[in-house]
């Protein structure tokens, strides 16, 4: 089926698909809405978007309404609550198929939540993938960088694309926005019935991130109160302040109510995830393992700024980056710049592949991602390695050189992803449990 569709869109092309697309998934989506019974009008609904952050966002808004005894599903690319618990997003989806939306949100009902809270995506957006809805109580935008711009084809109609949750707010819905970004005004100014009374904006001036001196997790300052955290990522910390407004707006529970559960918050699955963390492995004294999703030059460089200042704390003295990015040919602009960043920020980077079909030559994946590395370096401090568990397996190789010093490998572009597109299909994949069975090889072979 997935080789006759790209056939299909093969023949017709590019701007015909694209034309096309919308009205497939939103007349489906629709149809999806119909058949459960349009479960969003049951539900108060808060829609998250941004080029990133929407994950983590859309996880703790859905995580610190349930700590209150407000009864909240959420739907992200990490995890899925429809009122029980959390499971891992199987389908390799942020913005899921409309039928299955509506699915989820139907059981959210049928378990007795009160709150919906969903991730949205620019692609899930321009394809109508949020059509039966019928608006969102809140909307809430964190950020805009490139990103995705060959499949919106430029940076207006990406912009564009984000702006459509923002143009689905109900009159009586509230507009959360980042201050600190300039593309806030224009996402405002896309909302149908502005009222300044339900416009928020959010500013990094809101709140102070303390660095701990004797561990990662970190403390963050607000409304003059120090709140400890489980936390290890400022983006985390601020992604949090996101949720709690957006948790208060349909929650009933004052802002002030709602802080002191930020101690109760842990990292979203795949998200500055860790394996393990200072474990004596065979003849390496002190390693450690993180779990990153980090696919674009933004979040790529807040992660590696976060573990540089950690080498200054003294936490890790060497750093080994397992790098990728998907197929060539999608956005291949920013390849170079992750490699250079890698390159320059920790001490080898093992370049890898992640998701790409029978389109994609993996070689030339690996070699736009080295484009700005010193060649000289290559076989050094940087390796080229198209089988990802391979290369995995060659950061440990890497540490078992580094046995004296405290070591941390951080794997990025999968994060919790439950599967990996090959030529052949998708394999089965998770990279948490990977890592656990190469570290038991690693121990095994040594022996």
């Amino acid at each position: 089926m997935k080789k006759i569709t790209q056939l299909i869109k093969k023949i017709i092309g590019t701007k015909v698909t694209r034309t096309i697309r919308p009205f497939y998934h939103g007349i489906r989506t629709y149809l999806g809405a119909i058949y459960y019974g349009f479960p969003a009008k049951k539900l108060k609904v808060i829609g998250i978007t941004g080029t990133k952050g929407k994950t983590t966002t859309t996880v703790f808004c859905g995580r610190i309404l349930n700590m209150v005894s407000v009864k909240t599903g959420y739907i992200s690319s990490s995890v899925i609550n429809t009122g029980q618990q959390e499971f891992l997003n199987k389908y390799k989806m942020s913005s899921l198929d409309g039928v299955l939306m509506h699915k989820y949100l139907k059981e959210m009902v049928d378990n007795g939540c009160k709150v919906a809270v969903i991730e949205m995506t620019s692609q899930g957006l321009e394809q109508n993938r949020h059509f039966g809805i019928g608006g969102f109580d809140v909307a809430v935008f964190l950020n805009l960088y490139p990103e995705h711009l060959e499949a919106h084809g430029g940076w207006e109609n990406y912009r564009k694309a984000k702006a459509i949750l923002f143009k689905n707010l109900k009159k009586e819905g509230y507009f959360i926005g980042n201050e600190d970004d300039w593309e806030t005004d224009f996402m405002w100014q896309n909302v149908k019935h502005k009222d300044s009374n339900r416009k928020k904006l959010i500013s990094s001036k809101d709140y102070r991130i303390i660095p701990s001196k004797t561990g990662i997790f970190k403390q963050v300052q607000i409304q003059n109160k120090i709140f400890d955290t489980q936390l290890i990522g400022d983006f985390d910390i601020a992604n949090t302040l996101f949720a709690i407004y957006a948790a208060s707006l349909v929650g009933g529970v004052s802002v002030s109510e709602l802080l002191p559960n930020i101690k109760n918050l842990q990292t979203v699955p795949g998200r500055m995830d860790f394996v393990i963390q200072h474990q004596t492995v065979k003849n390496i004294k002190d390693l450690s393992i993180l779990v990153d999703y980090a696919h674009e030059p933004e979040s790529m460089k807040q992660l590696l700024q976060t573990i540089e200042n950690w080498k200054k704390q003294g936490f890790f003295e060497k750093v080994i980056h397992v790098l990728s990015a998907d197929g060539a040919g999608r956005d291949d602009w920013k390849k170079p710049i992750m490699g250079q960043l890698s390159f320059k920020k920790t001490d080898f980077t093992v370049i890898t592949t992640d998701n790409y079909d029978e389109r994609d030559s993996p070689h030339e994946i690996l070699d736009l991602l080295a484009q700005n590395c010193l060649k000289k370096e290559e076989g050094k401090k940087f390796f080229k390695i198209v089988n990802r568990r391979l290369a995995m397996q060659k950061a440990l190789e890497i540490a078992s050189t580094l046995a004296n010093q405290k070591v941390l490998i951080v794997s990025t572009g999968v994060g919790s992803e439950q599967g990996l597109t090959q030529p052949h299909g998708i394999i089965e994949w998770d990279e948490k449990t990977v890592w656990q069975e190469l570290v038991q090889e690693f121990v095994n072979y040594s022996d």
